[in-house]
């Protein structure tokens, strides 16, 4: 009875360990972004608009990259190719981004908090910027995220103290 006891303690210590590597990694890569959506961004429906539709170019591109992967099959051991064609893919949209907001302007700042205001131009391209990076932090580390929620923990090879979810946590704080 003793030794299931003490079995049950593991299993619940190590399930609380594993959902604080969670939240604790999913807090920091996510943590800053999140904070200024929620002082600066979530004021504004506008700009919550505006992030969100930048989100959504930046899911374009990576689309028609995994499309243009999947269909092109002599490309699939080729990373650089890869790479290559999916970087300028998502410039080309967030050249197309730029171009609907230059058109946009105008009618984005009549309908502004401020219209008059000298910031709306830097707000407007802050959060395209922010809709853009946040949308590639979720796509590339939340499945890693998701995965330290399970039994075992995943050393990083070049620096033995850290594991790989917090190292990604740091990687993905930084896009």
């Amino acid at each position: 009875m003793s030794s299931r006891l003490t079995l049950i303690r593991i299993i619940s210590l190590s399930s609380i360990m594993t959902l604080l590597t969670f939240f604790g990694c999913g807090l920091t890569a996510y943590g800053p972004a999140l904070s200024i959506f929620f002082l600066h961004v979530a004021k504004d429906a506008q700009l919550v608009l505006l992030m969100v539709s930048s989100a959504f170019f930046w899911l374009i591109s990576i689309l028609l990259s995994s499309i243009i992967w999947y269909l092109i099959k002599p490309i699939y051991p080729k990373n650089e190719l890869t790479i290559l064609y999916s970087v300028i893919l998502q410039e080309i949209f967030r050249w197309l981004l730029f171009n609907i907001m230059m058109r946009a302007e105008p009618g984005l700042i009549l309908v502004a908090n401020n219209p008059k205001s000298l910031y709306n131009r830097s707000s407007f391209a802050f959060v395209c910027g922010m809709g853009f990076g946040l949308m590639s932090g979720v796509v590339t580390y939340f499945t890693l995220l998701v995965n330290s929620i399970g039994p075992a923990v995943l050393m990083c090879n070049s620096c033995t103290a850290l594991t790989v979810y917090i190292v990604g946590a740091f990687t993905t704080y930084t896009t």
